[in-house]
């Protein structure tokens, strides 16, 4: 019976699995048959699932073309790429100095803080969209990529500062004590001691707001519609006319735009899984 049971759950934790993956990867796979698909045999009479004469000039066009919707595709990676990495060499020492200090300082309002902290991350961005839009036309940025970033660092920062401050709140403080002894101060204890034992949280910290800030849509379309600020997401997007829909090269873009947070998720798995678990199952 127990034999029964276990190839049971194998085969219903297979079935899962397999089940999941398609979920994944079936819409990846599908836009990059389309990314390869030519026009013609998209919009013909007779389709079949892969093409029967499959061509890489979409992303020959995207990527070595000198026509202006390719050089914006190409500044718009180059957009998201800015956007993100300031959003991490400014948001993530912003949010160790604001974790360190509410996980070990116990004030008077220090859990107010953390509750107040809490409830701003259940609240969506989007739905402050229409004041923010009003305040970055009286603060002329719109378009501008500062305003941007300004907009991801406040958005990912409660997440973040949670995430940090829920691993801090694991580390043993005799770590700092002996510290403290030989006469260090709060702010060399943090950042000789406690940050060389926190790199996994922060990595993975790093890594979830890039991440996010890469696949940002609905923020860049309202306050950076210009070229000069758009992001990847949203070029990606505009491969429309008036008469055609170019759907071979908009998923050849998607496809495109895709390579760089897979490649980084892939790579650091690792790092991003321990932070993960280390700021979620010690706290």
């Amino acid at each position: 019976m127990k034999r029964k049971r276990t190839a049971g759950s194998r085969i219903g934790y297979t079935a899962a699995v397999v089940l999941f993956i398609v979920f994944c990867l079936g819409p990846i796979l599908w836009s990059f048959i389309m990314s390869i698909t030519p026009q013609s045999e998209m919009m013909g009479e007779v389709t079949t699932f892969f093409p029967e004469n499959p061509t890489f000039g979409n992303y020959k066009k995207l990527l070595l073309d000198t026509e202006q919707q390719a050089l914006l595709y190409r500044r718009g990676i180059g957009n998201s790429m800015k956007a993100a990495l300031l959003s991490l060499l400014i948001g993530i020492p912003m949010a160790v100095l604001c974790a360190y200090p509410m996980s070990r300082l116990k004030f008077k309002g220090s859990v107010v803080m953390r509750n107040v902290l809490l409830f701003t991350m259940a609240i969506p961005v989007f739905a402050t969209i229409i004041p923010l839009y009003k305040l970055y036309i009286s603060l002329r940025l719109l378009n501008n990529l500062a305003g941007l970033v300004l907009v991801y660092i406040t958005s990912f920062l409660p997440m973040t500062v949670w995430l940090l401050i829920s691993y801090f709140d694991t580390l043993p403080q005799e770590l700092e004590e002996a510290a403290y002894v030989d006469g260090g101060s709060k702010f060399y204890v943090m950042l000789k001691i406690i940050l060389p034992v926190s790199y996994p949280i922060i990595f993975a910290a790093s890594l979830i707001v890039f991440l996010q800030t890469w696949n940002q849509f609905q923020i860049p379309l309202i306050l950076a519609p210009g070229h000069e600020t758009k992001p990847i997401a949203v070029v990606a997007s505009e491969f429309v006319t008036k008469s055609t829909v170019d759907y071979g090269l908009m998923n050849a873009g998607g496809i495109i735009a895709l390579i760089p947070p897979a490649i980084i998720a892939i790579v650091f798995r690792k790092f991003l899984i321990q932070g993960i678990a280390g700021g979620s199952t010690k706290g």
